[in-house]
């Protein structure tokens, strides 16, 4: 199963301060003794972008930004897909009509329906509320 991968979860994943990084590496734990059905993390250039500019700009780590991106660019796990003008347009739609919805959370929304991806790992209940399966 895929399972796309919200900012909030590579935030609790990577941030040992996070009030969400025990429940982050408890579902990381599940992942690896199989306990949650798991093929790959799919994330967006958006949701990239968003990471590593809350890593720089939030908590002021550079090195943790590089280090959370070449760990997520490298990885075998981890696939990105890149929001071209389709589905660009295709949240924007959806972003006019969601109040209360970032941008981002659109294109991540767009992105799982195009995928056909049911399933995110998030701590933002956003995407239960729009009706896709949270993983936490």
């Amino acid at each position: 199963m895929n399972i796309f991968l919200d900012t909030s979860a590579i935030v609790a994943w990577f941030n040992k301060r996070d009030k969400y990084y025990e429940p982050a590496q408890n579902v990381l734990k599940e992942i690896r003794e199989h306990r949650i059905e798991f093929t790959r993390f799919i994330i967006s250039d958006y949701i990239l972008d968003e990471s590593l500019t809350f890593f720089e700009s939030v908590i002021k780590d550079h090195e943790l930004a590089v280090a959370v991106g070449e760990a997520l660019m490298n990885s075998s796990y981890v696939s990105i897909e890149y929001v071209g003008e389709e589905t660009f347009m295709m949240s924007w739609q959806r972003f006019k009509h969601s109040s209360g919805l970032s941008f981002t959370d659109c294109t991540s929304m767009t992105l799982m329906d195009e995928l056909e991806t049911p399933y995110v790992f998030t701590f933002d209940q956003h995407f239960s509320n729009a009706g896709y399966s949270q993983i936490r």
